[in-house]
């Protein structure tokens, strides 16, 4: 049953996957499901079919904090869920082991697949020290039905389309190629009002989209200097999540318009 499909590995890094319910298993019980590890309740009638996407990483940090407010907060997201997990480390000549995880983890969730329920693979990498990887990865995740996601030079390229529409204007590549990366994190953190904010990024998922498409440049099928794939992930998932979207800015929104009005009190 795709409800007891879980996945636990002695890595801090990796996030539990909440339980995946069918429709078979909402007849069975009555119109609702409740889901392990979750509180969310599956409701009877639902728009959309329920979906899984499977997100492995080679970037613990930002990489992850992008899709929090989804991970956390599953009962504004019912339709959707995300499995997330990061493998930082390499292999020797240093292959990333993101590569065979992700290859390996795949035919763990295809063989427990429901037939009812739409699984999603990808894989981010960033540019980076990976290039000499990229083909490699490419054939792999063909091979594994994984979509792979490449953000030239880092995933802080699609943070930036987050709030910006130019194609990072005034930023000075730096000669060492191996140097862009932490170039362009330094430099986009102070053209942003408070910096990058991955965490609230996904609130202008469809203008961030946009850009990204806007600026999206390829050479021979590799997304260029300042290009990210990342589109292509975000909008296959926001239809599943624009609705929980609307709901936690509006209370977030309605938060912040209590505390400011909440009378002041002597001290």
């Amino acid at each position: 049953m795709a409800a007891d499909r879980y996945y636990q590995k002695d890595n801090p890094e990796i996030e539990p996957l909440a339980g995946v319910v069918t429709k078979s298993d909402v007849a069975t019980n009555g119109g609702s499901v409740s889901m392990p590890n979750s509180r969310y309740t599956k409701p009877e009638a639902f728009k959309t079919p329920q979906a899984l996407f499977v997100i492995y990483s080679g970037g613990t940090e930002r990489e992850k904090d992008y899709f929090h407010l989804i991970l956390r907060n599953p009962d504004l997201f019912p339709f959707v869920r995300i499995a997330f997990h990061a493998e930082p480390n390499f292999d020797e000549g240093g292959k990333p082991s993101i590569i065979n995880f992700a290859t390996e983890q795949t035919k763990e969730y295809q063989e427990s697949a429901s037939k009812e329920n739409t699984d999603s693979y990808f894989l981010l990498t960033d540019v980076d020290h990976f290039e000499n990887f990229m083909s490699e990865m490419q054939r792999d995740c063909d091979a594994s039905n994984i979509t792979l996601i490449i953000s030239n030079s880092c995933f802080e390229v699609w943070l930036y389309y987050a709030e910006k529409s130019d194609r990072c204007d005034g930023f000075e590549i730096p000669q060492n190629k191996l140097e862009i990366s932490s170039a362009f994190k330094t430099w986009a953190n102070t053209q942003i009002k408070g910096g990058l904010k991955p965490t609230k990024a996904i609130f202008n998922i469809e203008r961030n989209i946009a850009n990204a498409k806007n600026n999206y440049v390829e050479e021979n099928s590799f997304p260029t200097l300042f290009s990210t794939q990342m589109f292509r992930l975000a909008e296959q998932m926001l239809p599943f999540v624009n609705d929980g979207l609307v709901q936690l800015r509006s209370e977030i929104e309605r938060r912040r318009l209590n505390t400011r009005t909440l009378p002041n009190k002597s001290i």
